[in-house]
């Protein structure tokens, strides 16, 4: 039986100074926490509605999930997590840095799409959302257990980065003709901006993703779509 003290400290970890705080974040889904176990970070509690056999689950009522959970349909299942340090880079693969990015549902696409394609390291500045979002967890469906997520100063670590820095803008050269080598990391700007003016001076290569030629097309995709394109020419490469 859950204290209604610890529900409310659950549920305050929907809030990123809390979550900061506490140095805890919120798993939901069978599949997502299995993730999180396989690859053996740290839980505080599991939390599901139908009694297990595993004693690593603890079991509590619909009603008591449904004030747990961080959405308005909760899982059946629910892992409160330790927050863990992160696999430093070595710089001997490719990595993938964004600027800002602002919408949970897409950085946690992007961090799956990181898990799919190998990119172990992801880099994202103080100002975008936080890797441990409820949406970013949901949407990355468990593949932020194996990707290494660190949260920087952009500027500053771009600056001392010592391979090539590839950068999409709209004004870049046709991805189809670059040769994208690792080690190198690929950096994608704000949904509504793109990349900062700072950045952009960072830049070794800018590289574009062509679009359609008619007239009065739209002026740029989705940035986890064109992460997904992009990467999927480094696996090429």
């Amino acid at each position: 039986m859950l204290t209604k003290n610890k529900v409310k400290e659950i549920r305050f970890l929907s809030q990123k100074k809390y979550r900061q705080k506490k140095n805890l974040f919120i798993v939901e889904g069978e599949k997502a926490i299995s993730e999180f176990l396989n690859a053996k970070w740290n839980y505080e509690a599991i939390y599901s509605i139908t009694e297990m056999e595993d004693p690593k689950f603890t079991t509590i009522s619909k009603s008591i999930m449904s004030k747990i959970t961080q959405f308005s349909t909760p899982s059946p299942v629910l892992g409160v997590f330790e927050i863990q340090k992160m696999k430093k880079d070595t710089f001997t693969g490719f990595s993938l840095a964004i600027d800002s990015i602002k919408d949970p549902g897409n950085l946690g696409n992007i961090i799956r799409l990181c898990d799919w394609f190998g990119v172990e390291h992801l880099y994202c500045n103080k100002e975008s959302v936080d890797f441990f979002n409820p949406k970013t967890i949901q949407a990355s469906m468990g593949s932020l257990a194996r990707v290494n997520c660190h949260s920087c100063d952009l500027n500053v670590f771009l600056e001392k980065y010592p391979n090539t820095i590839y950068g999409a803008t709209l004004d870049g050269e046709n991805f189809n003709n670059v040769l994208i080598n690792s080690p190198g990391i690929l950096v994608l700007g704000n949904e509504s901006n793109g990349i900062s003016p700072k950045i952009i001076n960072l830049l070794t290569k800018k590289i574009t993703i062509p679009g359609s030629r008619k007239k009065n097309h739209i002026e740029s995709i989705n940035v986890s779509s064109a992460a997904a394109i992009l990467l999927s020419k480094l696996i090429k490469n």
